[in-house]
């Protein structure tokens, strides 16, 4: 499906504890197609009071988030807000929509038709369009592209 319509595109990013199941959201961050920043938001987790590793990637701090309210309490807002977008873009998007389902109730629920830009980099390295990164992190694809 080709959209043209930036407006009824989602873009999303976590920053989050860890990589499992178990693990919880940092930080929420949305823009739309347009560029609108839409959400953008830290989290003091339930369940976790450190993260040594994925704080050396995302430089979110126990004590940085230990203030700010825990992502239940906006569960229903982020609801509504992916709830009117026809595409949710991302980077690893699959892992994103993954934590959010996992930290809020009924968001996996939504259905929602999403890609990623992950994956047509992957493909694009593989077809030998671009060429292949030691490190394929959004901020080495990122730096290779000059954005």
């Amino acid at each position: 499906m080709i959209h043209t319509d930036l407006s009824k595109i989602l873009i999303v990013d976590t920053e989050t504890t860890g990589l499992g199941n178990t693990d919880e959201i940092l930080q929420l961050s949305v823009i739309d197609g347009l560029g609108n920043v839409l959400w953008n938001r830290y989290y003091r987790p339930l369940n976790h009071t450190s993260w040594y590793y994925a704080q050396k990637v995302n430089h979110i701090s126990p004590e940085f988030v230990a203030d700010k309210p825990s992502i239940a309490e906006d569960s229903e807002d982020i609801i509504e807000l992916f709830r009117g977008y026809e595409l949710v873009l991302g980077y690893n998007t699959k892992f994103d929509l993954r934590m959010l389902s996992n930290n809020i109730k009924k968001f996996n629920e939504l259905d929602l038709n999403s890609g990623d830009v992950h994956n047509l980099y992957r493909k694009y390295e593989t077809e030998k369009i671009m060429p292949h990164l030691e490190k394929h992190d959004l901020g080495s694809v990122s730096s290779f592209l000059g954005f």
